[in-house]
Formats: structure tokens, sequence, C-alpha cells
């Protein structure tokens, strides 16, 4: 199946029946990778019972509907799992750990934090 180079999104053919299957699968990847948030960063197998549109970066060593898939975002869908293979710099949100991650290129690592200090308006009142 012919594809986008950068986000994998499957490409309708020149007169392809059931358009709507492919289109379809190119709306749920978009819904995954478009400002992605991630239930945890740190699951090698999936989950037991997942919610439909939840999504994990799946864990290194991954198994069962997993296996193979290390590093990719998982969703869940009414199809059973879609798998998108991020590139270097992607980044999500992490619930489990209430920050950003992001993906390397080989593995999802903890986002660095940046803070913003304001000295100097301890006369101000607000």
């Amino acid at each position: 199946m012919a594809q986008t180079d950068r986000l994998a999104l499957p490409l309708l053919a020149t007169g392809q029946a059931q358009k709507e299957i492919t289109h379809n699968e190119a709306l749920l990847r978009i819904d995954m990778i478009a400002q992605p948030i991630v239930e945890s960063a740190d699951l090698s197998a999936p989950p037991g019972a997942p919610a439909l549109g939840q999504c994990w970066a799946v864990g290194g060593g991954a198994t069962g509907a997993w296996a193979g898939q290390e590093g990719a975002i998982a969703a869940w869908t009414a199809g059973g799992w879609l798998f998108a293979l991020p590139q270097e710099g992607w980044a999500a949100w992490a619930i489990d750990r209430g920050h950003m991650i992001r993906f390397d290129g080989t593995f999802w690592i903890d986002a660095p934090s940046r803070h913003l200090v304001v000295t100097g308006f301890e006369k101000y009142q607000f």
C-alpha cells in the first residue's frame, strides 16, 4: 500500500474500491499522532482492558500483540491495535509520568524540563 513519506498515512489508489477503509485508517493514525498523549511509556505488553483511543509508547522487549513494535505508539481502536513508528524528535505527553517524553530515534526518554524564574517583583502587589 502506498503511504505518505513522513507519517506513513495510507494513500488512496486510483480506482481503489472501498476507499473509506484507507481513508478511515489515515484518520485513525492522525488521531493518534497529532498532539499525542500516551498512558505510559513503561509497558512491554498490552494492557488488559484498554479503552478506545487510548495510546501507549511501547517499551523494550515487547510481547503479545505488541511483539516487534518496540518504540511505536500503540493505539487501541475498534479494529484492534494500530501502530505508528515515531521519528526522532517526536514528543508526547505521558500521563503516568506527568510530563513530556521525546523519541530519541531509539527510545522514549524524559524530555528536558525548562523553568522560567522571574525575580525582582517583591515590591509589587498582584
